[in-house]
């Protein structure tokens, strides 16, 4: 009876989950009147209209805006899951004098509001010149708080033999951290789905550090929804339907490394 009653409440929490995604999917077929009434599901006609005014670029380049996206969000995921790897194998496995300071840093940094470090952050890149282009928005995601605190709880899972092997051999730590990466696979593809679903979605950053020319998806799917209404709301919907597909693909595409990666990580 009691599993019964968890499958139920699990039916019942995915179909909660996935309605707000049916219902933007179906209203990309739908008229804006159709829109305004959020108790009809389905339209009284599929007409995909939307998709191809969507992507002919008659109202935002969301093709070029999707690629800068996907540009933006693959360099800053696959760089930070290298630094953050890198530093998180460091606080792990060795032992220095500053190691308790900048451990407390990486949870300081996961504790203070983003909000709170935009205005920092853009007066130090317009300092530096490094605003209006996609170079500064990959640079200042790449050092992450959370991302050292995952690695530095994988990278504890070592086995200490391996360890003792490279010091004994007179490994680097660089060449020691290249050495067991292999066996953290699962780990950093993980860590790297998060951080490139992060920046995917990333708006008060990108609003401030990139120019007209160089517009996010995020930035993109705003300006479809202006005051004067001169889009139907169907594009709207049809460009967020379109914007999620990149995420549900690759989470789809690694899940089982992901739940390999979670698994390890709840039993340490």
């Amino acid at each position: 009876m009691s599993r019964l009653l968890s499958i139920l409440m699990l039916f019942g929490f995915v179909l909660l989950s996935l309605y707000p995604f049916t219902w933007m999917f179906f209203s990309s077929f739908k008229t804006n009147k159709e829109i305004y009434q959020p108790s009809q599901l389905l339209p009284e006609e599929f007409d995909a209209q939307a998709y191809g005014m969507l992507l002919d670029g008659k109202f935002v380049d969301f093709t070029g805006s999707l690629w800068q996206s996907v540009l933006i969000a693959t360099t800053q995921a696959l760089l930070a899951t290298l630094v953050s790897a890198l530093a998180g194998f460091v606080l792990a496995r060795y032992s220095f004098r500053s190691k308790a300071f900048l451990i407390g840093a990486a949870l300081l940094i996961i504790l203070i509001p983003r909000q709170a470090l935009v205005v920092p952050v853009f007066e130090w890149f317009h300092w530096l010149g490094w605003t209006g282009n996609s170079f500064s928005l990959v640079l200042c995601g790449i050092a992450s708080g959370l991302g050292v605190v995952f690695f530095s709880q994988s990278f504890r899972q070592l086995p200490v033999e391996l360890m003792e092997v490279s010091r004994l051999e007179g490994f680097s730590p660089l060449r020691s951290f290249l050495l067991v990466t292999p066996l953290f696979a699962p780990s950093m593809v993980t860590y790297f789905l998060l951080h490139f679903a992060l920046c995917w979605q990333e708006h008060l950053l990108a609003l401030l550090l990139l120019d007209d020319s160089s517009l996010t998806l995020p930035l993109a799917l705003a300006k479809l929804s202006d005051v004067s209404h001169r889009a139907p709301e169907s594009i709207g919907m049809a460009a967020a339907t379109l914007s999620f597909l990149p995420i549900v693909f690759l989470f789809a595409l690694f899940f089982r490394k992901m739940r390999t990666a979670l698994s390890q990580l709840s039993l340490s």
